[in-house]
């Protein structure tokens, strides 16, 4: 498919204004479905069927590229689109017709379909003072083009993904994915991470599990942390093991803006430096048969988090903690029936509005 520009005889004058110094801005963009007579003539496109979404121009020497987006999302009626009307605003008359993209090839648009349709309209002024108006065809989004695309974005039956890593090599696994997960990521660990790992900003239909085949398989030696991700972040019996360089505010796991979920892991300070699990910022932890050792304070949640504790693990997996659950402005802890009061530390802290509670009742 191939456009062409035509300008009218009142865009040519605009055009030698602009020439000149004056500002040319682009007022509407418009499509149709009729065929403009004598376009240097006219003073509007006939047939004018929808008004298209006008981006900012991209100008380099005597080039200037204005993208437009065609969407028939909102449309009432179909209707076959056969040529643009651009619209601008000259200085001495208001708002001209300024030039006309007729297309080689009409198009069908289909009220309330998923047709998406993007032209760069290119405009081009020659040194003797004419001016040719082009469209590249690479410019055009067709249908075609989108529908793989939109195929990913909206399935409902996300198909799997598993690989096995060393666990020194996460980081790297998950800075080559992209954002928009459309699969469930199955990723397997072995050996230990000292660095710490961060995964951020994941979205989309599928999803992502840590897992590693048996608790001590895997160890993190610093934090992993867990950032702006609005798909579902699943670990299982991984092993965190803070060294000897961790402080009373390092956490093993750190959620923010996020879900998460881990099944059978087990966090480990250092001489009671360093915390377990903190959700903060509107993130949930949910935490089922996990072991809490030797931590400044197991679990921490603040700022509209929540952490969910449960299991039926015996009491020994919660043993020398200075503080069990630390609540800030706003978190909520909720302990199973099974879980100790203060998951193995000498008391609880709350500051602000929070609570914990357990078998139904606020401790």
């Amino acid at each position: 498919m191939n456009i062409q520009g035509t300008y009218t005889n009142k865009g040519l004058a605009l055009t030698a204004k602009t020439a000149a110094g004056a500002c040319l801005r682009v007022t509407r963009v418009v499509g149709g479905s009729g065929h403009t007579p004598d376009i240097p003539k006219a003073a509007a496109l006939p047939e004018i069927r929808q008004t298209l979404t006008v981006g900012e121009a991209r100008c380099a020497g005597d080039t200037a590229v204005l993208p437009v987006t065609l969407a028939a999302a909102g449309l009432g009626a179909a209707y076959t689109l056969t040529e643009l009307g651009v619209y601008a605003e000259d200085p001495d008359e208001g708002e001209i017709l300024y030039c006309v993209y007729r297309l080689d090839e009409p198009v069908t648009i289909q009220a309330g379909s998923d047709t998406v349709l993007r032209f760069y309209l290119r405009q081009t002024v020659s040194e003797d003072g004419g001016a040719a108006v082009l469209c590249s065809p690479a410019g055009l989004i067709t249908e075609s083009d989108c529908a793989p695309v939109r195929k990913m974005v909206l399935t409902t039956g996300a198909s799997s993904c598993a690989v096995t890593i060393p666990a020194a090599e996460l980081q790297a696994y998950l800075d080559a994915l992209p954002r928009l997960l459309t699969e469930h990521h199955i990723i397997t660990l072995s050996g230990k991470a000292s660095e710490e790992v961060s995964v951020n900003g994941f979205y989309g239909c599928g999803s992502l599990l840590l897992r590693a085949n048996n608790l001590g398989d895997c160890v993190f030696k610093r934090e992993l942390r867990v950032l702006n991700c609005r798909l579902p972040v699943q670990m299982e019996k991984l092993k965190w093991e803070l060294d000897e360089t961790a402080n009373k505010y390092r956490y093993c796991l750190p959620c923010q803006k996020s879900m998460v979920y881990a099944d059978g892991c087990s966090f480990n300070g250092c001489a009671k430096n360093g915390r377990g699990v903190g959700a903060f910022y509107n993130s949930y932890a949910v935490l089922a048969n996990c072991a809490f050792h030797d931590l400044e304070c197991a679990v921490s949640t603040s700022w509209g988090g929540f952490v969910g504790i449960y299991g039926d693990n015996p009491t020994a997996d919660y043993s020398g903690n200075a503080v069990g659950v630390y609540l800030l402005l706003g978190g909520l802890a909720l302990l199973g029936d099974h879980v100790p009061d203060t998951l193995g530390g000498a008391y609880n802290t709350k500051d602000g509005m929070n609570a914990i509670i357990k078998s139904g009742k606020f401790i």
